[in-house]
Parts: structure tokens; sequence; C-alpha cells
């Protein structure tokens, strides 16, 4: 099997991890930190250099991406990327070993946004470097769901007919640069719009930065322990949550809407995505939450930022409903975490024609979605997906059980992280997202659950398959 394909798509990513690397001095040398400096030096050096080297290997080599190329590449580009990018925690903080600094780059760069360093016993510039992690694995999410997920229809069934992605099986290489200007355009483009916002509204520049990196890319930044809205103010809060709201949101519906084809009040999904905020933020309110408080909550929690938007955080809201939130997640093609919206609305459609055929045996209506007809293969596969992702959380909650932790923690530990929604897990000691108590055996565990959270259950199920490999 060929990998030039996979080594050309891993060199843009290493380029782009190493200019997050030089931002990442200036910061540092601006908080005159000179280890961090040299962390970050080293570290924009070797993905630099990497991303050299393959790109001098595939030189004139077209992209080609067959199915097993596809999957090998996701699942390959989840899984290097975090070892290039753990380079700066090893070197101020190789005390904590290489797992822990490992799998708290995992953590970010898949905007899960759980704790593994302490943020504490690094230098501040480690701020941005978290956050920075945050927003390239939001759109890295993006692209390799365009380029790979879609493609071979593991978004969901009717998402690959979206009027941007008109893109045939294997046929990936017309339209790339397509996808990834227009999806940078439309994601760093809302960036900004959030970054000034912010400003105008008297967040301070660098809190500023950092929590719109982690608001767009759904990764939920901020500053270790603190709820969202005493960093950014009410004001800032709310701009942050539109934020997270588009991050959630599918980006080649953005892309459709910015080109007048499309339109978000006729999309099934997004008005499924704003139901389901209304109706959690209502349940919430009924709880005791302040409404405003409840509504913050609800927003942060489906996009699966699920950062504390107040003081008062989740205290009012029982576990399994912020468990059962955050699972349920954004939309496809989107930095949001979670099975997605888009799956639910299929299945409960499918759950109604058969109780209706209970009625009418002779009926034949069948499903649609998006005005496409959903073949009954579709909806194995959506059946399948949801027994997959059901046993993977089974089997790692025995896991877990096996190294001492109880039940209830082991469940949230598992959901949150395939979800990517680190900041939903309170720790004993009261802090968003904390997985820094955990041993190296667990947080391997969870590492790799939150890499099936974005690579999707089935691609990691097909390559354990014999068939898979067979020529």
């Amino acid at each position: 099997m060929k990998i030039v394909t996979i080594l050309k798509i891993l060199s843009y990513a290493c380029f782009g991890l190493s200019a997050l690397s030089l931002i990442s001095v200036g910061i540092a040398i601006g908080f005159s930190e000179p280890a961090a400096v040299m962390a970050f030096s080293f570290c924009g050096f070797v993905s630099g250099s990497i991303g050299v080297i393959f790109s001098l290997i595939v030189r004139g080599a077209e992209i080609q991406l067959s199915s097993r190329r596809s999957i090998i590449l996701l699942i390959s580009f989840w899984l290097f990327m975090p070892l290039l990018a753990m380079i700066p925690i090893m070197e101020v903080n190789a005390s904590e070993g290489w797992v822990r600094a490992y799998i708290d780059t995992i953590s970010h760069f898949t905007t899960t946004g759980a704790r593994i360093s302490q943020i504490s016993q690094l230098p501040v510039s480690f701020g941005f470097w978290h956050a920075g992690l945050q927003w390239l694995g939001g759109y890295a999410s993006i692209i390799m769901a365009l380029l790979v997920l879609a493609p071979l229809n593991m978004t969901a069934p009717g998402v690959h007919r979206s009027p941007f992605l008109t893109i045939e099986k294997g046929n990936v290489a017309g339209r790339i640069k397509l996808i990834c200007w227009s999806m940078l355009l439309v994601y760093g483009g809302l960036s900004l719009i959030i970054l000034i916002t912010m400003l105008v509204s008297g967040v301070d520049i660098y809190d500023a930065i950092l929590v719109t990196m982690g608001s767009v890319s759904t990764g939920g930044y901020t500053s270790y322990g603190m709820d969202y809205q005493t960093v950014t103010g009410s004001i800032g809060s709310w701009v942050g949550l539109v934020g997270m709201m588009f991050g959630a949101m599918g980006f080649a519906l953005h892309w459709d809407v910015i080109q007048f084809r499309a339109s978000y009040h006729n999309d099934r999904e997004t008005v499924g995505f704003l139901f389901l905020i209304i109706a959690a933020g209502m349940l919430f309110w009924a709880l005791g939450q302040p409404f405003l408080s409840a509504l913050k909550n609800s927003i942060s929690l489906l996009t699966t930022a699920a950062v504390p938007m107040t003081k008062e955080g989740f205290s009012a809201i029982p576990t399994p409903v912020i468990l059962a939130l955050v699972l349920i997640g954004g939309a496809a093609v989107s930095t949001a975490g979670g099975v997605k919206i888009i799956r639910f609305i299929i299945l409960f459609k499918q759950t109604s024609m058969d109780l209706s055929k209970l009625s009418h045996p002779s009926s034949t209506n069948s499903i649609k979605f998006k005005q496409v007809l959903i073949t009954p293969q579709e909806l194995v596969g959506l059946w399948a997906y949801v027994l997959g992702y059901a046993a993977v959380i089974a089997l790692v909650v025995i896991a877990l059980g096996f190294n001492g932790i109880e039940f209830a923690d082991a469940s949230s530990l598992t959901i949150i992280s395939i979800s990517n929604a680190g900041p939903a897990y309170i720790s004993p000691d009261g802090l968003a997202g904390d997985f820094s108590t955990l041993s190296d055996y667990s947080l391997l565990l969870l590492g790799l659950v939150m890499v099936l959270g974005r690579v999707e259950i089935l691609a990691a199920v097909a390559i354990l398959s014999p068939e898979f490999w067979k020529q």
C-alpha cells in the first residue's frame, strides 16, 4: 500500500504545528520565560523538519485517498500529531513522564479539554499552547470529517450530500485545496469576529485570545479552576457562547449559507440543536438554576465545550443529565464531539415509522433526510455505530473498574472522554476537567477513548478487521 498520500497530508499538519510553535515562542518571549522559548523553538524545529522530510519523500506525488488509506490517515493523524505536540511539556516538565504529557496533548488536540498536566507547574505561555492546540484540533476535526468521514459516509447518512461536499469516494484530490482553504476562511473568520467582539466587551487581550480559541473549537479552554463568566465577564460569556454554537454547527452548512445555497432555519439538524438547547435550559431552570445561567450551561454542554459558565457550575444538574447532553453532542462536520444530533434525528424517524407500521402494516413509508432517501444499509450502519459506541463505553468502564475506579466515576470519565467534553467532569477537588489524579494506566485508556471520539467507532473497528488489510 502506498503511503505517499498519508505522508503528504501529515506534512501539512506538521507545518501547522510548527507555525503554532513559533507563535508560542513569541508569547513566551513576552512573558520572559526562557525555558518555554527553548521548548517551543525545539518543537517548531522538529515538527517543521519532519514536515519538510515528508514533503520531500512525496514530492510530485498526487493525493489519492482510497477507503483504506483514508481510515489509516485518520487514525495515524490523531495518534501521531500529539507525539510532536507533547515535546514542549516534556522539555519543561519531564518529571511527570511521557504518558501524562502525551495524554495531556491528546486531550487538548482532540478538543476534549481535560487537564492532565498541572498548569501551575508550567510557564504562563503554556496557556496559549493548550488553547492553540484546541484551535488546531478543531480545524483538523472539520477537515478530517470532510476529507475522510463524509466521503466514506461515516459522518451519518445525508451529510455527504451537502451542495458543498460533492466528493466521490477516492476522488478527494480534486477538492482538497477548496475544502482546506474555505474551511480555514470560515473557521478563522469566525474566530477573528469572536475575538474582536470579546475585546470590545472589555475582556483582557490574552484571556480573550485563549477563550476565543477554546470556544470556537468547543474545547472549553479557561484559566484553570475558573468558570467561564469569571474570566470573560457577563457580556463576554455570551460572545463565547455564540462561538461555541457556531463551532458545534456543521461547517459545510456554514459555507453553503455564505454562498447563499442554504439557510440555518431550513436545516433540520440546526433546528433540532436549537430545540435541545432551549429544552435543556428550561430543565435546568426548573431544577433551580437562574434562567440565564441555565441557558448558558445548556449551550456549553450540548456543544461539548462543557465548561461551567458561572460560579454555580453544574451543581444543580444531575450527573446523568450532563452525560446525556454531552453524549448527544453537536452537528456532524463540526468541532463538537458526541454521537451527533443527525444520528438521533434519523433514528427517531425510523422509530416513528416502525410504530406507524404497527397500526398500518401495509404502509410503505420511507425515511428521508434533506429530501434524500435513507437506505436500509445506512440505517443498519447507524445502529451498528450506536451499538459500537455503547460497547466501547461498557468495555472501558469495566477496564477502569479493574484499576480501582468506582463505577459512577468510571462511567462519567468514559462518556465525557468519548464525547470530547473534558470540563464536564468535576474532580473531587471541585475543578472542572481535572484528570491529573488518575493513574497512567487510566489516562492511557481514556486518551485512546478521546481519539476514538474523533475517528468514529466504525473506522476504528474497520482497521481491526482482517479483510481491511487484504489486497
